[in-house]
């Protein structure tokens, strides 16, 4: 991702605790991030840059059951798609 835009940040009692979506830069594509200890300190609009922290791994919602982690889904029209090829990709610029 090349940065974004906020598209959503809240908070989910059931499912997924404190959450944020960023639409990415030039992409057709958003980013969805949940579980997060503490509510983000980015609301719908902000403007995010590539390597700011958004976050961190927590157990918030239906995680606080199974332990910390962190839920991550790529989407596309609204739809979650299959991100391994996507974190295929990324891991060879490391």
């Amino acid at each position: 991702m090349r940065g974004g835009r906020v598209l959503r940040a809240g908070y989910d009692p059931v499912l997924y605790g404190n959450y944020l979506t960023i639409h990415g830069e030039r992409e057709r594509r958003s980013y969805f991030y949940a579980h997060l200890p503490r509510p983000s300190p980015f609301g719908r609009g902000d403007r995010l840059y590539t390597g700011e922290r958004i976050g961190a791994v927590g157990k918030t919602g239906n995680a606080r059951t199974v332990g910390c982690h962190l839920h991550f889904e790529i989407h596309t029209r609204g739809r979650p798609i299959d991100p391994e090829p996507f974190l295929d990709r990324w891991d060879r610029y490391r």
